[in-house]
């Protein structure tokens, strides 16, 4: 076996520092490397959690405050709930709507001479709103007319004309009078 020989310049102090401090600093990077940076990692990607989550709170938050307002508006609006289901009942109720369309011709000298009911789905099959269809026939004059379109409109239960038809009356006797074919529609749950 050859003997190696150490030159005399690396037995020096000033060498055995120079080593010595490179050792420690290739030690030190390697600890850096293997110990630190891991934490270092974790501690940034632990920050850009945290951002994330407080953007995910902010949305709830404002998730929650938007849900608070219905139900505030809800609590106010409580005491009129009955007149929703006073506008668009639970079942068709085809007497009261003929009834309600009847007072009303009443008190307005529309004279009904015809009335057909149309369109009526009794089965419960689905939750949209559903409409009954009302043809009325009957002979009035224009400001009676308007009268009563504008008191049907008005009236709690939900109501829509769908088609008038407006002719003149040639079998009246007075001159203003007209003959009037209009389609009420009603709806229900």
């Amino acid at each position: 076996m050859e003997k190696i020989v150490l030159p005399k310049e690396l037995l020096t102090k000033k060498a055995r520092d120079y080593t010595v401090a490179v050792l420690f600093l290739l030690i030190f990077s390697g600890f850096i490397f293997f110990a630190i940076r891991p934490s270092l990692i974790t501690a940034v990607s632990i920050n850009k959690e945290r951002v994330d989550l407080e953007k995910v709170d902010s949305l709830y938050e404002n998730k929650i405050m938007d849900v608070a307002e219905v139900q505030s508006q809800v609590e106010i609006s409580r005491d009129d709930l009955y007149l929703l289901d006073q506008a668009v009942s639970r079942a068709p109720e085809v007497n009261k709507m003929v009834e309600d369309v009847k007072i009303t011709a009443d008190n307005n000298n529309f004279f009904i001479t015809k009335a057909n009911i149309a369109d009526v789905d009794l089965r419960k099959t689905s939750k949209k709103m559903n409409s009954i269809k009302l043809i009325v026939e009957g002979t009035t004059n224009f400001e009676d007319l308007k009268k009563m379109i504008d008191e049907l409109l008005n009236q709690r239960r939900l109501k829509t004309l769908e088609k008038v038809v407006i002719t003149r009356d040639l079998e009246a006797t007075t001159s203003g009078t007209i003959r009037v074919i209009m389609t009420v529609d009603g709806f229900y749950l």
